[in-house]
């Protein structure tokens, strides 16, 4: 397996908003970055990844880009980030930026030109714009954050389309104008220092423009990403991307979000060995993302999911890309998904065992490196587009007065406000994450921050952050967690996951094995002759050593008898851990 750098990186994101305001505004700020750096290289980062600073009208937390080469003033200056770069050359770390080039904004002035210059204007195919049918809406798509997908311009009696929110219209990438102006926009960062790109939903710049089968009669907007993702030119348009600006910066990072993609035969054209063929070196894939909401519709109806789901999805991917020489980014939360504990595992009784088993068990960043959790929201605590248009869609079918309590408990569990909370940096006011006196910070700070925050756990060797410090350092310190061949383990049980990793050029094996239950488990483990050494386990005291000597080993066996059997693992609640042994 060819080794890289950006397969053994550790990518931490950044919700700018959230992260450190240095300002007094109750928003955080690119200085507010800056100051945290040696933090985030203390940590074991290698990459961080910003959300959109640009200018934008916020609607959408800034993926509503009204102007790709200025920041926006609420979070700094140019100049900011320039400095924000520089200090972070000067540790090593990369800074990749958020490159949303789908939709822009309505207040873009590409938009302004395309609407304001009527049917013949010189940027009216810059957008995708279509006549009425039989007069209304050209197809029957329904946008993500509620509604049709169309909106009727009055003037021109023509709809320009919006896969997202009304105000976040669709750029029209059949047109090349279009796709030279952002082979610009890359080039002006990547020439300023910028280290790559997250690029959002890139494989919605292709569609099929076709109606959509009918799967929720009571709608006439039918809701998903079919037609409107994974069109027939999203490889052509990469390909273009990838000659005109990516192949002449050869040390830029990628990765693309691709909602949608949901075989990884599907995602292998994308992402076959990171060769310079293909503009995303990494995609976000979103199936283990919906495993746990019901099929077709939007994020807040959650269902109860079996762990083997999670095995099959995660297992098949990890499996296939490498018997066709692609790569997996490893994720469990992002700022678009509710933080996993309470998902997953048990952010209450067992939170701190919980945060630390499920950073054995995929190990990632932003916050969860303190074991965030989901806060608490009433309907005025809410910012999130999305999780406000579903709030009210759903109240408009109620009679005034009726209570509202189950979808504020729909949103409390998936909503995307949960991942966007400040950063708890310490117990003194606002966590540490703003000094302001006057303005109150953008969102609400989770209640729990006296007790879960940076510098607490800092002070503390067995803290969550104390857990991640150390995983990270053995990851980089043990490469064949990065590189060694993937084999799930005992894929028919509904507690444990777990799998090896096997790095037969260092002569090494990793097992892993984490408990997703709340009870005891005593798991037979399969795994035929020595576990190996413990290296990391989330529980105190745990011994290096098997439970139940002897369990496996009969009076009077051989060693080829002793090596066909495994033995068995007391795994108390929520439980991980990390074996290794020499081959």
């Amino acid at each position: 397996m060819d080794r890289a750098w950006w397969k053994e990186a550790v990518v931490y994101q950044i919700y700018p908003y959230s992260f450190k305001d240095t300002t007094g505004t109750g928003i955080g700020d690119l200085n507010g970055i800056t100051s945290k750096l040696p933090y985030l290289r203390d940590l074991g980062v290698d990459i961080i990844w910003l959300c959109p600073i640009y200018v934008s009208p916020m609607k959408d937390m800034g993926y509503d880009i009204s102007d790709y080469r200025n920041i926006h003033p609420e979070m700094g200056t140019m100049r900011d980030w320039e400095i924000l770069v520089e200090e972070a050359h000067k540790l090593d770390l990369k800074l990749v930026m958020d490159l949303v080039v789908n939709h822009t904004s309505d207040e873009h002035e590409w938009f302004r030109e395309s609407k304001n210059g009527g049917i013949s204007g010189p940027k009216r195919d810059w957008y995708v714009w279509k006549p009425a049918r039989d007069g209304k809406e050209p197809n029957n798509w329904g946008a993500i954050f509620g509604g049709s997908c169309w909106e009727l311009d009055e003037s021109t009696q023509e709809y320009y389309l919006h896969v997202f929110d009304v105000s976040q219209p669709d750029l029209n990438w059949e047109n090349s104008e279009v796709r030279e102006a952002v082979w610009e926009i890359m080039r002006f960062w990547l020439d300023k220092g910028c280290d790559g790109f997250r690029m959002d939903v890139i494989n919605c710049i292709s569609k099929i423009f076709a109606d959509v089968p009918i799967t929720d009669p009571g709608n006439e907007f039918q809701y998903g990403l079919l037609n409107r993702f994974n069109g027939p030119k999203v490889l052509d348009y990469l390909n273009e991307m990838n000659e005109r600006v990516l192949d002449h910066y050869s040390n830029a990072f990628t990765v693309g979000e691709t909602p949608g993609v949901e075989l990884p035969k599907d995602a292998i054209k994308y992402v076959k060995g990171g060769k310079p063929l293909q503009a995303c070196i990494m995609i976000f894939n979103f199936e283990h993302m919906y495993m746990d909401i019901e099929k077709g519709k939007k994020c807040f109806y959650h269902r109860d999911w079996k762990l083997t789901e999670l095995k099959n999805i995660l297992g098949g991917w990890m499996e296939y890309m490498q018997e066709h020489d692609g790569w997996d980014s490893l994720y469990l939360e992002n700022h678009d998904q509710p933080r996993i504990l309470a998902r997953w595992a048990d952010d209450k009784e067992y939170r701190v065992e919980s945060a630390k088993m499920l950073a054995i068990f995929h190990a990632t960043g932003r916050g969860q490196e303190m074991g965030m959790a989901n806060s608490t929201w009433t309907y005025p605590d809410l910012r999130d587009l999305e999780e406000i248009n579903f709030y009210n869609a759903e109240a408009a079918k109620r009679p005034n007065g009726t209570d509202m309590s189950d979808i504020l408990a729909q949103i409390q569990k998936m909503g995307r406000d949960n991942a966007r909370t400040p950063l708890q940096w310490d117990d003194t006011p606002h966590a540490g994450f703003s000094t302001a006196e006057k303005a109150a910070p953008w969102i609400k700070i989770n209640d729990d921050y006296r007790e879960w925050n940076i510098r607490k756990q800092e002070q503390d060797p067995r803290s969550v952050l104390s857990f991640w410090k150390d995983l990270l350092r053995l990851r980089k310190e043990h490469t064949g967690l990065v590189y060694g061949v993937f084999r799930m383990v005992d894929p028919a049980h509904e507690n444990v996951y777990a799998y090896t990793r096997t790095d037969e050029g260092e002569g090494v094996e990793y097992l892993v094995v984490c408990s997703f239950s709340g009870e005891v488990v005593v798991w037979e483990s399969p795994v035929v002759g020595a576990w190996g050494d413990l290296l990391l386990s989330n529980y105190d005291g745990r011994r290096d050593e098997h439970e139940d000597e002897g369990e496996g080993e009969g009076e009077g066996e051989g060693d080829g008898d002793r090596k066909k059997k495994g033995r068995v693992m007391n795994l108390k609640p929520y439980e991980a851990r990390l074996y290794y042994r020499k081959l």
